[in-house]
């Protein structure tokens, strides 16, 4: 059974047309390595507009509503509607931005993704899997969604540049479920519904636990106190130096500095216009 570090229960933030929930802030990114934010986030049209990403990727779930998407780099764009799942990779920069429609609001799951130093040089792409798609492994009393990695040998169909998994687990009240983590992860979880024991902790939507990094593979035992949901999301450590700020995750200070001046002076997309 893989132990339990830290419990959090998560508070509601409010402003600027959003309601926010930080699972996982930019503390200290060497210890959630590769993860650097996750955000519950709760907003209304053109709180996201246009805005930059360097050196990381956005990971987007789409828990109720929908939004649109456009990228100024790629000249791509799309929609996102409940269930969707979404891997936007920033690599050397792209600006994007996400919106619901005028008068609506949409909630999403966001996990940022550090990029090792080789990868942060790649263009930025996106992948989508919609609802329909998502792999679904059923176990008693409830189902696994993977949307990324693989649970159990139920495998996401995104190609992944750093190793993580990301899943939902739904069980009945009094089910149980043993959730395998592969070695070397580093490994999170935040209740999005109901209540549950994990690890005999009892714990409740809007907890968040962190869990011991081990160099085995282990299990995370759940156990539904009622009808519940969560997300688990574990990833395998870059092991590079982290200096991230806003909207830019690098390597080193210099290059955070040179990020920020790139896309004050126009040059961030390598002369394409924004």
């Amino acid at each position: 059974m893989l132990g339990i570090h830290t419990i959090q229960s998560i508070p509601l933030q409010r402003g600027d047309g959003r309601n926010l929930r930080y699972v996982l802030q930019l503390q200290d990114p060497m210890k959630s390595d590769p993860f650097i934010i996750l955000a519950d986030d709760k907003f209304a049209h053109n709180t996201c507009a246009d805005h930059p990403h360097k050196g990381m990727q956005t990971v987007t779930y789409v828990l109720e509503g929908s939004l649109t998407h456009f990228d100024s780099k790629t000249g791509g764009g799309g929609r996102l509607t409940e269930g969707d799942f979404q891997i936007m990779t920033a690599g050397r920069g792209i600006i994007h931005n996400e919106n619901p429609d005028v008068g609506e609001e949409v909630r999403v799951l966001q996990l940022w993704v550090n990029l090792s130093s080789e990868n942060k040089k790649q263009p930025g792409n996106y992948q989508d899997l919609p609802s329909t798609d998502v792999p679904v492994k059923d176990i008693a009393g409830g189902h696994v969604k993977v949307f990324a990695g693989d649970v159990d040998g139920t495998t996401s169909p995104l190609e992944l540049v750093t190793p993580f998994v990301f899943a939902e687990v739904q069980l009945e009240k009094g089910a149980h479920y043993d959730f395998p983590v592969q070695a070397g992860f580093n490994t999170y979880l935040y209740g999005l519904d109901g209540a549950f024991n994990i690890n005999g902790e009892a714990l409740k939507a809007f907890d968040t636990v962190q869990f011991d990094t081990v160099d085995h593979a282990e299990t995370i035992s759940i156990d539904a106190a009622e009808d519940m949901t969560l997300v688990i999301f574990s990833g395998e450590p870059i092991k590079e130096p982290v200096e991230a700020q806003g909207p830019f995750v690098m390597n080193t200070k210099e290059e955070l500095h040179e990020a920020f001046a790139s896309y004050r002076n126009g040059t961030f997309l390598e002369g394409a216009p924004y």
